[in-house]
């Protein structure tokens, strides 16, 4: 069994996520443009605004649809919540395919 990342609200992240269609990795073109953002598990509020991601950040491998999701400090300190969420990622390459992926939000007490 997988173990559900944590995101501490307020630190910067850098998570490798691999998607996959159909079971299978996939080409993801570096034209394309990827937007990652944290959303509840219902679907119907976003916790942070929507974050383009760069086929350049170190660990990134798109050919192989592996994906550095990369958020700031800047980008998470605007959650409040705490519970089970889902990243939402997104590819657009002239066409949108959308993927979700459960996680766990806490709030830290070192400030």
């Amino acid at each position: 069994m997988a173990k559900t990342p944590c995101l501490t609200a307020g630190d910067d992240i850098n998570w490798l996520v691999t998607l996959y269609k159909d079971d299978a990795t996939f080409n993801i073109p570096d034209t394309a443009t990827v937007t990652a953002r944290f959303i509840s598990t219902d679907h119907s509020e976003a916790y942070t605004a929507e974050v383009t991601q760069d086929d350049a950040t170190p660990g990134a491998d798109w050919p192989n649809s592996l994906i550095a999701v990369v958020m700031s400090e800047a980008d998470t300190g605007v959650i409040t919540y705490q519970g089970p969420a889902e990243l939402e990622i997104q590819v657009d390459d002239n066409g949108k395919s959308t993927f979700f992926g459960c996680c766990l939000i806490k709030q830290g007490q070192i400030s």
